[in-house]
């Protein structure tokens, strides 16, 4: 069997007893030592020239040309992403894409007020190209429709490596790319002024997330008899640019609160199965106890994930358990519980995607997670939406739909303020910030980021996402 390398932190709280050794400073010694760092250390501080530019705290701007498209008779939209409303994964993406243009249309065709401009009653659509190598195919073929069809903007892509190829284009056909669901803030950090980012960061997502691990940890030691031992961090993440893009912001997170996962295993995507993968584990944590797990992995990923861990780590064999298809063999099943939960589960947003939780099934009960579309039930327009696409699709709108619908909206509502014209159309999404969606508010830096924060968390019950109380901020 071909075996991937993994990687394994050392338990250095361990490790520390007995490798360090002890130094004996004298006192004078050591205060002449504070005393000198507390004089010069000011003076070093004061001294560092400040950085050149802090491109968070700049304004992109396009200073360009900004000639309107002649002749048009319809907006025309680039979407860079699948059409296949039965893919689980992406259908629900184009389907919240396609509904918020036909309800700008359906909107166009009401009369026209005296005073409109009359390119504002034209009406919209979406011109799509995506093959699925996005990296080959993909990419070509849009950059082929951007200079045939000359669409006014794009949307997409479905994940944040697609859309750093979306990003490559726009860069030289100078058009806006608004990027419904990508959390890798590297996308706007290349300096393109045509670039916008709906969703949060990843890190703004790991700082909530790691917070509430750490809340966690405190309070199950904290409520730990004196003859079990303290919780260990497992973190289980694949290698994908999603999964690592984002397991890099929790590892930031980590270090900055001074503790790193114990054990960290990185595991190629796309297995059927990972039982075999993390079975060297269940050795490695056989007196470790009760353990906290995180998941950094894609929807689909993270399911079977999640079901080896369970089997393997959690020693969760329970029948009542829906195995997730493709499985293998499972691990220990002779381990016994003693009556308190041996892993305590946490994911990333990606658990918390509607594709996630039906491979899942009843895996993910009790898992956190990190939500970023809570939905306001007295909002007419979330409302609105929740329920047509829970009748078109048979289940509620998760974060990506949500996003997907907003930023479709938001990019609507941009192209009928600047009229048939690129740079007019980036200026307006500029000036339209904050602006408020069915998933939160989108509100950009000078980058075309959204700096919203309010990430909430949730655990699954019965199948659902249900909104954790936030913590106390005294």
């Amino acid at each position: 069997m071909n075996q991937f390398p993994s990687t394994q932190c050392r338990d250095t709280r361990t490790k520390a007893h007995r490798d360090t050794a002890a130094i004996v400073v004298p006192h004078g010694l050591a205060a002449a030592m504070v005393w000198l760092m507390s004089t010069l250390w000011p003076n070093l501080d004061a001294a560092q020239p400040p950085p050149y530019m802090r491109l968070r705290d700049s304004t992109l701007e396009y200073p360009g040309p900004s000639a309107n498209i002649t002749n048009s008779t319809e907006y025309k939209i680039g979407w860079f992403g699948p059409t296949n409303l039965d893919d689980p994964l992406t259908g629900d993406l184009w389907w919240a894409a396609r509904f918020a243009i036909d309800k700008a249309n359906s909107e166009i065709s009401k009369p026209v007020p005296q005073g409109n401009a009359e390119s504002s009653s034209l009406p919209f659509r979406l011109v799509p190209r995506w093959a699925t190598n996005p990296w080959g195919t993909g990419v070509s073929l849009l950059a082929r429709m951007v200079y045939e069809e000359h669409p006014i903007a794009l949307l997409g892509s479905v994940d944040s490596a697609s859309t750093h190829l979306a990003e490559q284009v726009v860069a030289k056909a100078q058009l806006p790319l608004v990027s419904p669901i990508a959390t890798d803030k590297s996308v706007t950090l290349a300096g393109v002024s045509w670039t916008f980012a709906c969703a949060p960061s990843d890190d703004a997502i790991a700082r909530v997330l790691v917070d509430h691990v750490f809340r966690a940890l405190q309070s199950s030691t904290s409520n730990r008899t004196e003859h079990k031992t303290a919780r260990s961090i497992v973190m289980l993440s694949c290698t994908d640019h999603e999964s690592r893009m984002t397991a890099r912001e929790v590892m930031k997170q980590f270090s900055l609160r001074g503790r790193l996962p114990d054990y960290r295993l990185e595991l190629p995507p796309g297995m059927e199965s990972y039982l075999e993968r993390i079975a060297p584990l269940e050795q490695s944590l056989g007196q470790s106890g009760h353990i906290i797990l995180l998941i950094v992995a894609a929807p689909e990923d993270s399911a079977r994930l999640l079901q080896a861990a369970r089997e393997c780590l959690c020693h969760d064999t329970s029948a009542l358990r829906r195995a997730i298809p493709n499985p293998k063999k499972s691990c220990s099943e002779t381990a016994e519980d003693d009556g308190e939960l041996r892993c305590l589960i946490f994911g990333t947003h990606a658990m918390a995607r509607a594709r996630f939780l039906a491979l899942a099934g009843t895996h993910a009960e009790g898992v956190h997670v990190p939500i970023l579309f809570v939905p306001d039930p007295e909002n007419p327009a979330t409302a609105g939406f929740i329920r047509e696409f829970t009748m078109a699709r048979g289940h509620a709108p998760d974060h990506a739909a949500a996003l997907t619908y907003d930023a479709t909206r938001l990019l609507i509502a941009a192209i009928q303020s600047g009229g048939p014209n690129r740079a007019r159309v980036r200026e307006a999404l500029a000036k339209l910030s904050p602006w408020q969606g069915v998933a939160g508010t989108i509100q950009f830096d000078g980058t075309g980021q959204n700096t919203r924060t309010n990430v909430a968390m949730g655990i699954v019950r019965n199948g659902a996402i249900v909104r954790l109380t936030p913590p106390d901020p005294k």
